[in-house]
């Protein structure tokens, strides 16, 4: 809880489709479920989308041409959010899940906000002291692995992109804005203490199940009769294995 010691933030990043958006949405969902009709908990707990932060100006001025001579807007290098911007609101909407808790009946909840986006976790980001405090800001990592094969098929399925836009500017800037993740992660867990999952986004989990799980993980109830016990095991699995997850999505071809 780096900036207030009344929310708990938690980062989810990872692969375009691997299902962050979704995982953010149960998890709000099952939390509220959870706590119950007593207090208006949706007034303490809240989300933040970094894709919404994208600036076009930006991306106007990182075109790419591709080897098929086509010139596309990069869309998918960290360079085209507005960082500041995301920060800034991010500690706005911290202080305001902070007013509600000391404006409610119960001055003892804690808050959660949930932050979400492709480029989370971009080491591409250190550049600036702003940066580096956001980069250390979350108190859970959650990162969604997924291979390039069913990557490709899921955008192609949802939001289409040109075959080469995908091969040549897309899963590249994946490779290298996620290259230094387990090195990251790593440091976030040992070095900083805190809680890290990285999850296959090539199991088909079930989006309410998989978020009991990590609400189990997070230690908001304590009651494992509320969840499946083997996709628990399956998710948290050891670190090192967790690892692996993100070597095997970066060297998939």
């Amino acid at each position: 809880m780096s900036l207030n010691s009344n929310v708990i933030i938690v980062g989810v990043g990872g692969c375009s489709r691997s299902g962050k958006t979704i995982l953010v949405k149960e998890l709000i969902n099952q939390y509220l479920k959870i706590k119950g009709k007593n207090i208006n908990f949706t007034d303490i707990c809240d989300s933040i989308h970094l894709d919404t932060y994208a600036n076009a100006s930006k991306v106007m001025k990182n075109q790419v041409r591709t080897s098929y001579g086509n010139i596309y807007e990069n869309w998918e290098f960290s360079g085209s959010l507005d960082w500041d911007n995301f920060y800034e609101d991010i500690k706005t909407k911290i202080s305001e899940i902070n007013t509600k808790i000391k404006n409610s009946s119960n001055i003892n909840q804690k808050g959660i906000l949930f932050v979400e986006g492709f480029l989370l976790f971009s080491p591409l980001m250190l550049n600036t002291s702003n940066e580096i405090k956001y980069l250390n800001l979350f108190d859970y990592y959650i990162f969604i692995c997924l291979d390039k094969k069913l990557a490709k098929i899921r955008r192609m399925k949802t939001t289409t992109v040109p075959d080469d836009y995908f091969e040549e500017i897309l899963w590249p800037e994946y490779i290298k804005n996620c290259s230094n993740y387990g090195e990251f992660l790593t440091f976030q867990k040992y070095k900083n203490g805190k809680k890290v999952l990285i999850i296959d986004g090539n199991k088909e989990y079930n989006p309410n199940i998989m978020a009991l799980c990590i609400l189990k993980w997070m230690n908001v109830f304590n009651d494992f009769k509320l969840i499946d016990q083997n996709i628990y095991n399956s998710l948290f699995t050891s670190f090192d294995i967790q690892k692996n997850l993100i070597k095997k999505s970066l060297s998939s071809n």
